[in-house]
C-alpha cells in the first residue's frame, strides 16, 4: 500500500513540475483547425475498518465471496480527444468532437458492501462524438445547435450532470471519468443576460458491462431556461463558473425507461412515463449591502419535483422531490480568506416498502462536484460514498475551506485547505427495509482535504477523515452483508486515506 501511494505521488509530482500545456495543434489554416488533446487521472484509496467493521464483499471468479476488512484499491483512466473547427465562409462555424475513455481498478475494488470493480477490471468505451453548428447572431447572442454523444449539464450538476456509470467491467467507480449523454442532441441559446436549452438525450447504459450495475435506459426530452449575471469579465451563457449570480427553471420528461426487473429497488424502476421538474438558484443574487456582504455572502439552493402516474413494476405512482439550501460566506478580509457553508439536503423517502405510490428519490444523473471538489452533493467519503443510499434521508453539513498564502512549485499555483463535517440520517429506517426500533441516525463523519492546483492542467489532492456510526448506519452496513455470510463485529467507526491527481495534456 506504501509503495502505491508513493509511486503515484511522484507520478504527480512529475506532472506538477512540467510545464503547462494542453490541445496540440494538427492542423491550423485560416479558416480550419484541428486539435488533440489527452486526460489522464488517477486515484488511490486505504480505508481500515470498511464499512464499520462489516467490510466489503468480492465476488469470487468460482463462485461466493470473499471479505476484505481493511479496502485497498486504486483507479486509473486516460482520454484521448480530437477536435475540430471550421469558420464557414457563411458567418457561422461548424465544429465537432470525438473521444475515448479507457479505466481500470486495481487492489480490492471499491468499498461498496458489494464491491463493484473486483478483478481488476479494465475497459476502453467511446465518450464522446458529436457535430455541431455555431451561429453568431451579434457578439453578445448566440445558437448552437449540437447533435451526438456529447457532455451536458444543468447548472451545478444536481438534478443533470452524468450520463453514464463507471462500475464494473468499466472501472474507476470512484473517479467516475465517463460524463456523456447519447442524442439527438440539444439546441442552445447563449445570451447576455438569459441561457435557455431544449434537449432531446439518453444516458449511456450497459448493464451487462456494468455487472448489473448500472442506471435503467432512459430517454427524455425538455427544456431549461436560466436568468444569470456574469462575474466581471465572464461570460456567464456559455459557462456556469462564470455567473455571479443565476435563477434556472427546467424541465424534462422520460419518454422511454427500461422497467426491468433488475432495476426494480427503492430508487428507481419507475422512471418511465416521469414528469421531474427543477428550480434552481445560486451566487450573489441576494445583496445585503447594509451589512456589507453583497460580495461576500452566496445563497445556493435547488428544488425537484418528481412525479409519475404510469409508473412501472406494480406501482401505481411516484411522487418524491429532493431539495437543498446552502448559504456561504467569505471572509475576504482575514488570512487565508477562510469560506464557510452549511448545506441542508432532504431527499424524500417512503414509510411503507410496500407502498404502491413510490417516495423515494432518484438522483437520475446526478454530478457530484462541480463546484467543489470536496463539499460536494456526496455526502462524505466514507458513509456517504459507500453505503448512503442518496434517498430516504437527510444531510446537515458544514465546510470550511482557506488558501494560506503559500506556493509549492510556482508563484501561481494554490494549496486550499479544507474540513468537511457531515450528519446523516434515514427519514424513515422502515422505508430502507431496516427494523422500526433502530433509530434514524446513521453516521457523523469529518474529512480534511489538502487540493493543489499547478496551472488549469495539473491538480490533485490527499484526504483523509473518520466516521462514526449511528444505530441507522451499523443496521444498514449489516444489511449490505451478503445473504448466507457471517455478518462480522460492527465497530463505531471507520476510516479513509485517499489520493488523487489529474492531468490535461
Amino acid at each position: 500500500m506504501r509503495k502505491l501511494f508513493v509511486s503515484l505521488a511522484a507520478l504527480g509530482n512529475v506532472y506538477a513540475i512540467s510545464d503547462a500545456y494542453a490541445d496540440q495543434t494538427l492542423v491550423s489554416t485560416k479558416n480550419i483547425s484541428i486539435k488533440a488533446s489527452l486526460d489522464i487521472g488517477g486515484d488511490a484509496f486505504f480505508l481500515p475498518n470498511t464499512n464499520y467493521g462489516t467490510g466489503s464483499y468480492r465476488e469470487r471468479r468460482t463462485g461466493g465471496y470473499a471479505l476484505i476488512k481493511d479496502t485497498t484499491y486504486a483507479e486509473l483512466y486516460g482520454k484521448p480527444i480530437i477536435a475540430g473547427q471550421w469558420k464557414t465562409p457563411w458567418g457561422f462555424s461548424v465544429f465537432g468532437q470525438a473521444s475515448a475513455i479507457g479505466s481500470t481498478t486495481l487492489g480490492d475494488g471499491d468499498a461498496e458492501s458489494v464491491s463493484q470493480t473486483t478483478r481488476t477490471p479494465r475497459a476502453v468505451t467511446l465518450e464522446e462524438a458529436n457535430l455541431g453548428i455555431d451561429l453568431p447572431f451579434n457578439s453578445e447572442r448566440k445558437l448552437i445547435i449540437e447533435g451526438g454523444r456529447q457532455k451536458f449539464q444543468i447548472d451545478d450538476g444536481f438534478l443533470m450532470g452524468k450520463g453514464a456509470y463507471s462500475s464494473g467491467d468499466r472501472g474507476a467507480w470512484w473517479y467516475a471519468p465517463r460524463f456523456a449523454f447519447s442524442g439527438p442532441g440539444v439546441i442552445k441559446y447563449q445570451g447576455k443576460k438569459l441561457r435557455a436549452d431544449v434537449f432531446m438525450l439518453e444516458n449511456n447504459t450497459n448493464n451487462k458491462q456494468n455487472r448489473n450495475y448500472d442506471r435503467p435506459e432512459t430517454k427524455f426530452e425538455g427544456f431549461d431556461i436560466t436568468w444569470f449575471r456574469s462575474k466581471p469579465g465572464g461570460d456567464g451563457g456559455s459557462s456556469y463558473e462564470d455567473r455571479a449570480a443565476y435563477l434556472t427553471l427546467a424541465y424534462f420528461h422520460v419518454r422511454k425507461a427500461n422497467i426491468g426487473a433488475a432495476y426494480d429497488y427503492a430508487n428507481r424502476g419507475d422512471r418511465q412515463g416521469m414528469n421531474v421538474t427543477q428550480l434552481g438558484w445560486g451566487g450573489t443574487f441576494v445583496p445585503i449591502k447594509a451589512l456589507g456582504i453583497s460580495k461576500n455572502f452566496t445563497l445556493y439552493g435547488t428544488f425537484v419535483s418528481e412525479q409519475n402516474s404510469h409508473a412501472g413494476n406494480g406501482y401505481k405512482g411516484v411522487s418524491a422531490y429532493a431539495t437543498y439550501i446552502e448559504p456561504g460566506y467569505t471572509f475576504t478580509t482575514l488570512p487565508w480568506k477562510p469560506h464557510i457553508f452549511y448545506r441542508y439536503t432532504r431527499f424524500s423517502g417512503g414509510k411503507n416498502p410496500q407502498s404502491r405510490t413510490k417516495h423515494n428519490y432518484d438522483t437520475y444523473f446526478l454530478y457530484d462536484g462541480r463546484r467543489y471538489t470536496y463539499g460536494g452533493f456526496w455526502p462524505g467519503e466514507i458513509t456517504g460514498m459507500y453505503l448512503s443510499p442518496l434517498s430516504n434521508m437527510e444531510v446537515h453539513q458544514v465546510d470550511l475551506t482557506g488558501v494560506p498564502p503559500v506556493h509549492l512549485l510556482r508563484k501561481e499555483d494554490e494549496l486550499k485547505l479544507g474540513l468537511h463535517f457531515y450528519d446523516l440520517s434515514f427519514l424513515y429506517p422502515t422505508g430502507s427495509g431496516l427494523p422500526s426500533n433502530v433509530g434514524s441516525h446513521m453516521s457523523d463523519e469529518l474529512d480534511f482535504s489538502a487540493e493543489y492546483t499547478f496551472d488549469g492542467n495539473t491538480s490533485g489532492a490527499i484526504t483523509g477523515g473518520v466516521a462514526f456510526a449511528g444505530p441507522a448506519g451499523k443496521a444498514l452496513a449489516k444489511s449490505g452483508v451478503p445473504s448466507g455470510m457471517e455478518i462480522p463485529p460492527i465497530h463505531g467507526t471507520s476510516g479513509v486515506l485517499e489520493l488523487y491527481f489529474y492531468r490535461h495534456f
